[in-house]
């Protein structure tokens, strides 16, 4: 079986020709980077970016044919480690029922664009 691209209309699309945003494989979404850039302003905040980011990864686990609950790994990388707490309520918020995610968090130095604070990327099983 061959992967598919996978889109969400709440997603901002990726950069042409570099990556795709999810892919789909054998049951197997990958879902690339997530932040709170590409549509209007990116709040100030890591609660606000951390909850846009997590929110446009369950859409396209949704946009595949999937739930939050299908998600099985998340990384999330932060630019303030203090700031972990932030990050620890707005994964409350979208996954609330077990079994959560693994998860690992991971400082970096910075992304792309100098607003954003924080990027998730995700693999989620998609039942067939």
């Amino acid at each position: 079986m061959t992967g598919r691209a996978v889109t969400a209309p709440d997603v901002p699309d990726p950069v042409p020709g570099l990556f795709s945003n999810a892919v789909l494989r054998d049951g197997i979404l990958y879902v690339s980077g997530m932040h709170a850039g590409g549509a209007g302003p990116v709040p100030a905040d890591m609660l606000e970016q951390a909850r846009t980011a997590l929110r446009r990864v369950v859409a396209l686990v949704e946009a595949a044919g999937g739930t939050a609950g299908d998600v099985v790994r998340i990384t999330v990388y932060v630019t303030d480690m203090s700031q972990k707490a932030a990050v620890a309520q707005a994964r409350r918020e979208v996954f609330a029922q077990a079994p959560l995610p693994a998860a690992t968090m991971v400082a970096v130095t910075a992304f792309v664009a100098p607003d954003l604070l924080v990027e998730v990327d995700a693999v989620a099983h998609v039942a067939p």
